[in-house]
């Protein structure tokens, strides 16, 4: 079975391969001209997501050698658990509901080195800035014993700047009982940040209106972690997780192609 598995992926490539040789054959191969307005997306041909939407780019051919691109992230993501599914008798229901925000930008400029080539490398410089806000609500139980039998009581946990996990667990003690616990984390932060890089990168225009390109860089980040506030229903004051920052410096590369098209 593995080697009917090879042969067929050998067949999918030289098949793959065979139409693109058809294509540029019988294309007229052309390049952006001056004035052009080109789109490039995230590209994986042999990724489980082959396009990926989660960054736009924008480019202007302002001259021949002169692109200026614009980079826009976009994404709004929201969890919830509404409670439905519990007995409708149940007079608590445990829920809960998380949104986040993120939303980005990044101007750049590209040199390129060859003019009217189907292969133009370049080297170029961009600026970045991304911010993330988080909004995070849960309805809790809290059970006390008292005169002989348990009291439910609802807890309400509002968080500015964070989402929230519970992670419930035990241990075995040396008698052989159980001992139940929880922790919790809150593995999503608010954020911003800002940034540069330094690019060299090729694009190569294997067909009429359309080209791919691979980007490598040496870049520098600085992410501020905001200050997030957790606010219980049954607490006076506020819990503060403050904030803090992460800086980065160093080589990156993208390991998705650019797939582009201009007009």
């Amino acid at each position: 079975m593995k080697h009917k598995s090879v042969v067929r992926i050998a067949i999918a490539i030289f098949v793959f391969f065979s139409s693109l040789n058809t294509i540029f054959a019988q294309e007229s191969v052309t390049i952006p001209s001056k004035k052009a307005l080109m789109m490039e997306l995230n590209f994986k041909p042999f990724g489980e997501e082959i396009i990926s939407f989660n960054q736009l780019q924008f480019k202007y051919k302002a001259t021949d050698q002169f692109v200026i691109r614009l980079g826009l992230a976009f994404d709004y993501d929201t969890w919830d658990l509404p409670g439905d599914d519990y007995d409708p008798s149940e007079e608590i229901k445990i829920n809960g509901n998380e949104k986040s925000t993120k939303y980005g930008i990044s101007p750049g400029i590209e040199y390129h080195f060859l003019k009217n080539s189907r292969i133009s490398p370049y080297v170029g410089l961009e600026l970045s800035f991304t911010n993330l806000s988080i909004e995070s609500h849960y309805t809790d139980v809290r059970t006390e014993y008292n005169n002989d039998s348990y009291i439910f009581i609802p807890v309400k946990v509002d968080i500015e700047g964070a989402t929230r996990e519970v992670t419930r667990d035990y241990i075995q003690t040396s008698q052989g009982y159980y001992q139940y616990y929880t922790s919790t984390s809150y593995p999503k932060r608010a954020y911003t940040s800002f940034g540069g890089n330094l690019l060299a990168g090729c694009d190569f225009y294997f067909m009429r209106s359309m080209y791919v390109g691979a980007e490598v860089g040496l870049g520098y980040s600085r992410i501020l972690y905001k200050k997030a506030t957790i606010m219980i229903s049954d607490n006076v004051n506020p819990t503060i997780l403050p904030s803090y920052t992460n800086t980065t410096f160093g080589f990156y590369y993208n390991s998705a192609l650019r797939l582009g098209f201009w007009f």
